[in-house]
């Protein structure tokens, strides 16, 4: 195997890696902002758009924070 196909593959898997890391978190930004855009530029459905698109960033930062608790552990057993 030849050094640069080694380092062909690591790139890629870090390409991956990076990809992978970053995905939702930029999702979620790009929600943030098209929701405020359409807030502020749009009347009627925009209004409804607008609260679905902020209102999903919420809900998953509410579930991922703050509802979903790791099980307690007992420690007398």
């Amino acid at each position: 195997m030849s050094a640069s196909s080694h380092a062909h593959r690591t790139a890629r898997r870090r390409s991956a890696g990076l990809r992978a890391l970053w995905a939702w978190p930029v999702a979620m930004g790009l929600l943030s902002a098209v929701g405020l855009v359409v807030a502020l530029v749009s009347d009627g459905w925009g209004d409804w758009l607008s609260w679905i698109a902020l209102g999903i960033p919420v809900a998953v930062m509410l579930w991922f924070g703050g509802l979903r608790r790791a099980p307690r552990s007992r420690e007398g057993e």
